[in-house]
């Protein structure tokens, strides 16, 4: 069914979206011949859309006080969402998983304590300073953009008070746990990853990440890293101790490395649904995700790895006090640091 002249566009999204039809009005022209849009919402299916659209053609001026934090945001994504890359999108998501908790209260109506509750039970739950960060940035962009529309006056989201950074998240797994963890991996995938976490030092995002290109299979070698410059592509000899996970894992039919049912597995979703629940499982303390870089690092320590080796496999540009006046470490010395654990 065509619509009117004037009244407005229905349009589907693509892409796997819980209201993926919109409603979409054009309201006037800039000076260079642009279309100033106003989209209406986000809706199921083309009936609401439809039906939205025309309530709005009733009352153009909408009732957008009334305005619910799940359609701002909805509303939002559809204009920013265009032109940001992959990378800051799963960013945005990521933080909308713990916002979406008030996504069904007029906007109008969350104030600073309902945000901080949601900070407070990411902080509870392990997650960093960093992840929190995240979610007040994408709350202040939505008062942002709420206030540019007249739909609030003021933004509650800089008032979010950021959790300190605590010393757990610099604690180490004891041999004690690292063998508990190792029994349970025996007959629990999730437990095996938690391993691989610690022999490799990898970080929850880069381990993710990795693709079945990532490991070399014949040489025992996997690939991959990010965050900083130091971090990229660096190469991490694959312990013994679990080659025989990193095998298992490679041999399924996913193009991820590490997957649930074939598909790849968010960083929240392992960390909440999956890493503190096993650790729990093994009868081990519930150590931040970040420790089993700490107990990665403490391990070749003490087995006597060589600073700059320690320094390479973990990706840092500079490991403690270490002196960069070695030459690059070659992958035999990187294999016999591994092995030293």
């Amino acid at each position: 069914m065509k619509l009117p002249n004037s009244f407005g566009s229905v349009y589907k999204q693509s892409g796997n979206r819980r209201k993926p039809w919109v409603a979409r009005v054009t309201t006037g022209w800039t000076e260079d011949g642009k279309q100033i849009k106003y989209y209406v919402g986000s809706y199921k299916n083309r009936a609401e859309a439809i039906a939205a659209l025309t309530e709005y053609n009733k009352n153009p001026i909408g009732e957008r006080s009334g305005i619910t934090l799940g359609a701002l945001f909805d509303e939002w994504a559809n204009l920013k969402y265009e032109n940001i890359n992959k990378s800051t999108r799963e960013t945005y998501n990521a933080a909308w998983n713990h916002l979406s908790k008030l996504s069904d209260m007029q906007f109008q109506d969350i104030k600073t304590s309902h945000l901080q509750d949601i900070i407070a039970t990411m902080s509870k739950s392990g997650l960093s300073k960093s992840s929190c960060a995240k979610v007040k940035v994408l709350a202040g962009l939505l008062y942002q953009y709420a206030m540019s529309d007249d739909i609030i006056g003021k933004n509650y989201a800089e008032l979010i008070k950021l959790p300190e950074e605590t010393a757990k998240g610099r604690e180490c797994f004891s041999d004690l746990e690292i063998k508990a963890i190792e029994k349970l991996a025996e007959i629990d995938q999730w437990a095996n990853t938690i391993l691989i976490l610690i022999y490799t030092g990898m970080r929850i995002g880069e381990l993710l990440k990795l693709t079945r290109f990532s490991v070399d299979i014949d040489n025992m070698v996997i690939t991959g890293g990010s965050k900083t410059e130091a971090g990229r592509n660096r190469v991490i000899p694959i312990h013994p101790k679990i080659q025989g996970y990193i095998r298992q894992w490679y041999n399924t039919s996913s193009s991820y490395l590490i997957n649930r049912d074939g598909q790849r597995i968010l960083v929240d979703y392992y960390r909440t649904q999956l890493y503190y629940p096993t650790l729990d499982k093994a009868g081990v303390r519930s150590l931040v995700p970040h420790s089993t870089r700490h107990t990665f690092a403490s391990l070749l320590s003490k087995a006597g790895a060589n600073t700059k080796a320690i320094q390479e496999i973990i990706g840092h540009a500079d490991y403690a006090t270490t002196a960069n006046i070695y030459t690059h470490t070659d992958l035999e010395e990187l294999r016999s640091a591994i092995e030293k654990i």
